[in-house]
C-alpha cells in the first residue's frame, strides 16, 4: 500500500484575484523507501471543515513510471472562498476509487479488481491568515469501519516516525476470544500516532485502553486522542521508555493484551522491548502479546529469538496479503505470544 504525503504543508500564495493554494506532495511505502512506480490519476478537492465541497476539483497524474518522485499543486483560490474569509481543508485522493483506501474492508480486499491501493491526505485547516501555521505540519487520513470513521492525524514529510503504518489483527482463535471479554485492559507500545489504539477503542468501547511511547510522539497522540467523542471511553496515553523501568502503574496492572504494531524494524531497540515485555508479564503469566509486523530485513529475526529465550511462545499466526500497486504483494504477518 502505498500513502500521498505532503513535503510541504499548503499554504496561499500571492493575493487578490491571483491567490493560489500551493503545496508538494509525493507518494511513497508506509517507511518511505520507495516511491509509487505506477501512474494514478489524483484530485485535489477543497473542503470545508465539516467536508462540504468548495470547488470542483483539480487533476494531476502521478507518473510513477518516469521516476517522479514529487508534484507540486497549485489550486487557484476561489474568490469567493477568499472573500468569505472561511477556513478549509485541502484533499488529495486517486480520483478511481478501486485505487483509494476508504475504509479497512478496502485495504485488506485481496480478489479480483485490486491491484494495490492509495491512501488519500487532508491539511490541517488553512486560511489566509495562517500561512506559516506551525499546525499544517499535522495531516489527517480517515478510514471506516462500518457505520464508523477512525480520524487519525500523522506528521508530515519523510520521516518514518509518526506515521501511519497499515496493520491488520487477523482472524486468530485465541486472540479473538480475548477480545471478545468485556472491561479489558490493553497496553499498547510504540502506538506512534495511536491508530491501532484508537480503532481498539471503538472495537471494545468499554475497554481500559492505555497507549504509550516516547516523549517525541505526545504531542501526535493527545491530539489524535482529543478528537474522540467525549460520549465513549477514551484510551488515555502516557511515555514508557523501555530503557527505563516501568511506571508504577503500568507495573501494577494486570494487562490482558499488550499490543506491539511494527515495532520490530530496529534491531537495536529489540532487547529493551523484549525486557519490557518480560517486566510486564512478570506475576501475570496469563497475558498475551500481540505482534503485527511487516519483516524488512533478516535482522528482525532477533526478537524471535530473544522472546524464545525469555519463555515466550508463539500461540497462533496468521499471514495477510496486502496488494501494493506496481509491485509484489506484501505480507503483514501477525503473532500471538503467551508466556511459555
Amino acid at each position: 500500500m502505498h500513502y500521498i504525503r505532503f513535503l510541504k504543508p499548503p499554504r496561499v500564495v500571492g493575493g487578490g484575484s491571483s491567490s493560489n493554494l500551493n503545496a508538494k506532495i509525493t507518494i511513497t511505502t508506509d517507511l518511505g523507501e520507495s516511491f509509487l512506480f505506477s501512474q494514478v490519476l489524483l484530485v485535489t478537492r477543497l473542503e470545508s471543515e465539516n467536508g462540504e465541497n468548495l470547488d470542483a476539483g483539480h487533476e494531476y497524474l502521478w507518473k510513477g513510471q518516469d521516476g517522479m518522485r514529487s508534484i507540486e499543486v497549485k489550486i487557484p483560490l476561489p474568490q469567493a472562498l477568499l472573500r468569505s474569509k472561511r477556513r478549509f481543508k485541502l484533499l488529495i485522493r486517486p480520483k478511481h476509487e478501486s485505487y483509494a483506501v476508504d475504509d479497512f474492508a478496502a485495504a485488506l480486499y485481496s480478489g479480483e479488481g485490486n491491484e494495490g491501493r492509495v491512501v488519500a491526505v487532508r491539511s490541517m485547516s488553512i486560511d489566509d491568515a495562517s500561512r506559516a501555521s506551525a499546525q499544517q505540519a499535522l495531516v489527517e487520513r480517515v478510514f471506516g469501519s462500518g457505520t464508523s470513521k477512525s480520524r487519525i492525524w500523522e506528521e508530515k514529510g519523510e520521516s518514518i516516525a509518526r506515521h501511519i503504518w497499515y496493520e491488520h489483527l487477523g482472524q486468530l482463535p485465541s486472540l479473538r476470544e480475548r477480545l471478545s471479554h468485556s472491561n479489558l485492559r490493553i497496553l499498547e507500545l510504540g502506538a506512534g500516532c495511536g491508530i491501532v489504539g484508537i480503532t481498539l477503542s471503538t472495537a471494545i468501547p468499554s475497554s481500559q485502553i492505555l497507549l504509550t511511547d516516547l516523549p517525541e510522539a505526545s504531542e501526535i497522540l493527545t491530539h489524535n486522542l482529543a478528537l474522540l467523542p467525549q460520549t465513549r471511553r477514551k484510551p488515555t496515553y502516557q511515555v514508557l521508555d523501555w530503557t527505563e523501568p516501568l511506571p508504577p502503574n503500568v507495573q501494577s496492572t494486570i494487562w490482558d493484551v499488550v499490543v506491539v504494531a511494527d515495532c520490530t524494524y530496529n534491531p537495536d531497540v529489540v532487547p529493551d522491548l523484549v525486557a519490557t515485555l518480560g517486566n510486564i508479564a512478570a506475576g501475570n503469566s496469563n497475558v498475551l502479546v500481540l505482534l503485527a509486523m511487516k519483516v524488512r530485513h533478516e535482522s528482525e529475526k532477533v526478537f524471535f529469538e530473544l522472546m524464545n529465550t525469555s519463555d515466550w511462545v508463539v500461540e497462533e499466526k496468521a499471514a495477510v496479503l496486502l496488494p501494493v500497486l506496481g509491485g509484489e504483494d506484501e505480507e503483514i504477518d501477525i503473532y500471538v505470544f503467551k508466556r511459555g
